[in-house]
């Protein structure tokens, strides 16, 4: 049967068992003192018990009575017969059961040589099924997937699908039964469960932010989460030996000669092997091609170098259609730093990744306006940039700056088709007070001033400086700053005009427009080809500011103290033909926790939202992701 394709759910399931979102803001970053895991190898992990140990067994160190009593408690509640009836979490999430081991035909023009694939009757020690009780009300509420056990200073870690644990349903019950294999077992053998039950953690679930978003990246489809010990106080290796090793994987080398791929099918409960070459797929999955993985075997590991025991981890079955739509073929996402930033978290006990409070990129691909000021009561009494977007609908947010180089849910100032006629906008101190105002030119002429722009006053204080005139509706850029108006407000707007006519107007205020200034003359074949310009602190000096510009060629220039120099001072931070030239919005704030405007913030193409941290006059500042680009 074709594997079932994952609906997907905008919300993270949390409950007693599962606690998805902890707070994390430095989860961007490794932990510094994690330990380091190797690079890709074929080298076969070191061997460990590839069977339980006989009698009775020594509890692990630091194991409490509460945690075995929790073991015990899981226990009772995942009873064989529980197990055995459990139904895979991809059929369950597109309505079905998925239980009959009917193949699909592979997809044609494929040339991949597919492996037959066989039972192993006396189970996998570093290999289980992932048991999830689900809350949601559902006719079958015991679930599984597949995964496996990773080698770590805590002997507690296991892989998995991320897909298996994002399905916007509360969860309990989580548990890794490690060895399983379905069916009686002869007299004297370990039983159906020859390891025991591992609970999972509460809140000890690691999942990049990117995949917790309402539309999951596949390049991130894995989760890596601490289970307890089990009934009899033995931590997950020190039951079953050494776990899987995780491996790095380059994306120049997702084609392998052997790996052995393994997972536990629905309706079946004994593990399925096979054993081929990986192939690379569109430069980001790994891809086997091998018979009867159907539905339950997502998050089943891809292992090279295996023994019949352990190996070293290079993937695990999901990311692309979430694992595959063929049982014949399955995929596994990248195993790079993403999952080695997961690994490290866990190790370190660090917080796990939250939903990220930008949205995701199919949101910011719909941004046609930035422009930066200090506009949220917090961000005025603190010094702090925040960002203002005008949206493709009409709509108009405010993001506050949260003083660490990153930004906070937006705040809805207004929502107007109305607003699809504002050609184009700018911030700053032009009434006097700490908190900014908005300028805006209309496509009809029209110059409208907002004052005092913050989460109450939102839009609601208009003060129209021009009524709808032919002169205004040939303004195609407006940037307000400090550009030697004489005080020290950002008062100051140099306008860009149709014809490249530059003009600087100083000391603009609720009155409207003064003191006007020439800075570069009508039909001058270099402003034509300006896309952003925008105000900031990039030089050394400190009084007035500078002029940053990204062109249409990709060169991008700072021009230092604009006021003073005009465009004499002249850095190139990027030469033509940089990538700069696919950029789609930029502008500059004091995003950091000082007062300086230094920090760029830009939107790249598929929506990818990017802060250059404490840019100068000679180099962009250091690359910090916001929002991840959107992958088709």
């Amino acid at each position: 049967m074709k594997r079932i394709p994952w609906v997907r759910a905008a919300a993270v399931g949390a409950c007693a068992s599962i606690a998805l979102a902890v707070p994390a803001v430095a989860a961007h970053q490794a932990t510094s003192d994690a330990p380091n895991v190797p690079a890709a190898t074929t080298t076969p992990a070191t061997a460990g018990p590839a069977t339980p140990s006989p009698g009775p067994v020594k509890r692990s160190e630091g194991v409490t009575r509460e945690d075995i009593r929790k073991a015990q408690e899981l226990e009772r509640y995942w009873t064989p017969e529980r197990i055995r009836s459990a139904v895979p979490v991809d059929a369950v999430r597109a309505g079905g059961t998925a239980q009959a081991p009917l193949r699909a035909p592979h997809a044609a023009g494929r040339s991949a040589l597919f492996a037959p694939s066989h039972q192993v009757a006396s189970g996998v020690p570093t290999v289980g099924v992932f048991l999830i009780r689900s809350e949601d009300g559902s006719a079958t509420p015991n679930q599984f997937c597949s995964a496996g056990a990773v080698t770590s200073p805590t002997k507690s870690l296991v892989l998995t699908a991320a897909h298996c644990l994002k399905g916007g349903k509360p969860y309990r019950n989580v548990a890794f039964v490690p060895g399983y294999r379905g069916g009686a077992s002869q007299a004297g053998e370990p039983g159906e469960r020859p390891y025991g039950l591992f609970p999972m953690e509460l809140g000890k679930v690691w999942i990049d932010e990117r995949y917790l978003s309402s539309s999951p990246s596949d390049d991130v489809d894995f989760a890596v989460l601490r289970v307890g010990p089990n009934s009899q106080g033995q931590l997950l290796e020190d039951a079953i030996g050494r776990g899987n090793t995780l491996t790095t994987v380059p994306a120049a080398q997702l084609a392998r000669r052997e790996v052995t791929l393994t997972g536990y099918p629905g309706g079946q409960k004994t593990p399925l092997q096979c054993t081929n070459a990986t192939r690379a797929f569109q430069g980001r999955f790994m891809e086997i091609a091998c018979d009867g993985f159907r539905t339950g075997v997502s998050g089943g590991p891809f292992l090279e170098g295996f023994d019949g025991s352990r190996g070293n981890l290079v993937g695990a079955i999901g990311g692309y259609k979430t694992g595959g739509l063929q049982d014949n073929i399955s995929y596994s996402s990248q195993f790079d730093n993403d999952v080695l930033r997961l690994y490290n978290q866990a190790v370190a006990d660090a917080a796990p990744d939250t939903v990220n409070p930008l949205g995701d990129a199919t949101t910011w691909q719909h941004a046609t306006s930035f422009l930066t000021g200090r506009f949220h009561s917090d961000s005025v009494r603190n010094s702090t940039g925040d960002l203002i977007v005008r949206w493709s609908d009409g709509e108009v947010s405010l993001y506050p700056g949260n003083r660490a180089y990153g930004l906070g849910k937006d705040i809805r100032l207004v929502k107007d088709t109305a607003w699809k006629q504002a050609k184009a906008l700018t911030a700053g101190e032009f009434t006097g007070n700490s908190t900014d105002d908005l300028l805006v030119t209309w496509a009809d002429g029209k110059l409208t001033l907002y004052k005092d722009v913050n989460e109450t006053n939102k839009l609601n204080n208009p003060v129209q400086l021009k009524g709808p005139n032919g002169t205004w509706t040939h303004a195609v850029g407006l940037t307000a700053g400090r550009f030697g108006g004489g005080n020290t407000r950002r008062d100051d707007l140099v306008v860009r005009w149709s014809d490249a006519e530059m003009t600087l107007y100083t000391n603009v205020d609720g009155r409207g427009l003064h003191a006007e200034k020439q800075l570069a003359k009508r039909k001058n074949t270099t402003w034509s080809h300006a896309r952003d310009s925008v105000a900031g602190n990039f030089a050394a000096a400190a009084g007035d500011q500078d002029l940053f510009v990204r062109w249409s060629d990709g060169e991008v220039t700072v021009y230092e103290n604009l006021g003073a120099k005009g465009f004499k001072g002249e850095h190139q931070l990027r030469p033509a033909k940089s990538a700069w030239r696919y950029g789609s919005l930029v502008t500059a704030g004091a995003f950091g926790g000082g007062t300086r405007q230094d920090d760029l913030l830009a939107l790249w193409p598929g929506g990818k939202l990017v802060m250059y941290g404490d840019t100068t006059a000679k180099a962009l500042g250091g690359e910090r992701l916001l929002v991840p680009a959107r992958i088709s």
